[in-house]
């Protein structure tokens, strides 16, 4: 995980109060925010028949921002380990996965721009640790509704992707009310067919071109900081061209 550079940010008398003074007034803040949730299952880019987490996960996020840059952390428990799934012995503290992502965001008068960088790492796995390199874009449409895309693509060849591989969506959200939220996304993946772990470890890709999955969702505010939501998911394709099932999903999540 890349740190913020210490001199700039964190050699200010007032750290723990996350402002940094220079000659008495204050030049920068460091926003911090995160999130809790519980998911029924954790679904990675809409494969159903094999999810991270077939039973209930826990995941946390933490996001650091200062100015338009940030750095953030995801993690979620897994319903394996890489260990094991490599043959080796596994243990208890090897069932996560890990995110450390740095990013940019700038925003106009109606676009919302994010390119990031987000590093994975699986405790006990070997060949395992990913990197990608996205970016998201939104629009405000009006008051209650935007629209989004994203695509991102991986930089080096680990036991799970190639070189190359691409993943994209497209979303549509919508305010109902103050609190009742409502999205529906698609998305696709192009699945490079040439690398080290290719016809190995990884297997071998059936299918560059792929509709991952389609999903409509609705999200209700309980409290301004806690929510609850409902996903539906109409499954698509994996790389082997293996038809994925539809499934719904649940989560609750509290915001900080």
């Amino acid at each position: 995980m890349k740190i913020f550079n210490q001199t700039v940010l964190f050699g200010c008398a007032a750290v723990s109060s996350f402002y940094c003074y220079a000659d008495g007034a204050e030049v920068k803040q460091i926003e911090a925010s995160g999130n809790l949730s519980v998911v029924s299952k954790y679904v990675s880019r809409g494969l159903t028949n094999a999810p991270e987490n077939d039973d209930v996960a826990v995941q946390a996020a933490l996001n650091l921002a200062y100015g338009n840059f940030y750095v953030g952390y995801w993690g979620s428990t897994l319903g394996y380990s890489y260990a094991e799934v490599q043959g080796r012995q596994g243990h208890r503290s090897d069932k996560f996965e890990h995110n450390f992502l740095l990013g940019y965001t700038h925003s106009s008068e109606n676009y919302d721009w994010d390119l990031w960088n987000a590093t994975y790492y699986y405790p006990g796995g070997e060949n395992t640790t990913g990197n990608e390199l996205g970016l998201n874009v939104s629009r405000t449409l009006n008051d209650q509704t935007s629209i989004g895309a994203s695509v991102s693509t991986y930089l080096y060849d680990v036991a799970y992707a190639n070189q190359g591989d691409t993943f994209y969506t497209l979303n549509l959200s919508h305010q109902l009310n103050d609190r009742l939220n409502a999205s529906i996304t698609a998305a696709g993946s192009y699945f490079n067919d040439e690398g080290k772990y290719e016809g190995g470890e990884l297997g071998d890709t059936e299918k560059q071109f792929a509709f991952r999955y389609a999903s409509a969702g609705l999200s209700y505010a309980i409290l301004p900081q806690l929510s609850v939501s409902g996903e539906y998911l109409l499954g698509g394709y994996d790389r082997y061209g293996e038809k994925q099932r539809n499934l719904a999903l649940f989560g609750l999540s509290y915001d900080f």
